[in-house]
């Protein structure tokens, strides 16, 4: 069998194509992040009800999705949000301003452990940014804060009949007490103006 032999000079293009092209990738990434979008990043946020954290989070900018489900007992959404359009730190704000953190196993009329407060952090980076997003939201209310934060564990989608249950059900009973789509609105734009 013969060896087909590539020259030198034909060696030295290749492996040079490679390389360029290598770098015109690093450089154009770098430089222009948007046209190859950022990697999206997940939050897990358990704030009594996930009907009405769920409605809350939706209506904040960066996010791309919201999904009711459970983890470790507790009622909890799923949060995808675009690191280039916000930061988990001001998912954080608007989950300290979004519901009762003060409360013990309930939100409002709803009270079970199901209902608890709770920060389900993915890695080391979101257990040091919800620790020290605390004291801050102490600030705002009188009571002891009493959410969880504990590290993520297997999350599991409600059915589809609880996914954007609010904007599905503009008229069920089963929704907050009151004018829930005016004070859901009213609350997120208050908290959304809060935010840094």
């Amino acid at each position: 069998m013969r060896k087909v032999r590539c020259s030198p000079f034909a060696k030295c293009n290749f492996k040079s194509f490679f390389l360029s092209l290598a770098l015109i990738v690093v450089l154009s990434s770098t430089l222009y992040p948007q046209a190859y979008g950022s990697r999206p990043s997940v939050a897990y946020f358990a704030g009594g009800c996930f009907w009405c954290t769920e409605a809350v989070f939706e209506q904040s900018p960066g996010v791309t999705s919201v999904v009711s489900g459970y983890m470790q007992g507790a009622e909890t959404i799923q949060v995808t949000f675009d690191p280039a359009k916000t930061s988990y730190d001001k998912l954080l704000n608007l989950f300290w301003r979004a519901h009762n953190p003060t409360e013990v196993d309930s939100q409002g009329p709803d009270i079970g452990k199901q209902y608890r407060s709770a920060i389900f952090f993915v890695d080391e980076q979101q257990r040091a940014a919800a620790e020290k997003s605390k004291a801050p939201a102490q600030k705002l209310y009188s009571k002891p804060i009493a959410t969880e934060i504990a590290r993520a564990s297997s999350f599991r989608s409600a059915p589809e009949n609880h996914q954007n249950f609010c904007r599905k059900n503009p008229n069920n009973p089963l929704r907050p007490a009151g004018d829930p789509a005016k004070a859901r609105k009213t609350r997120t734009k208050q908290t959304l103006r809060l935010i840094p």
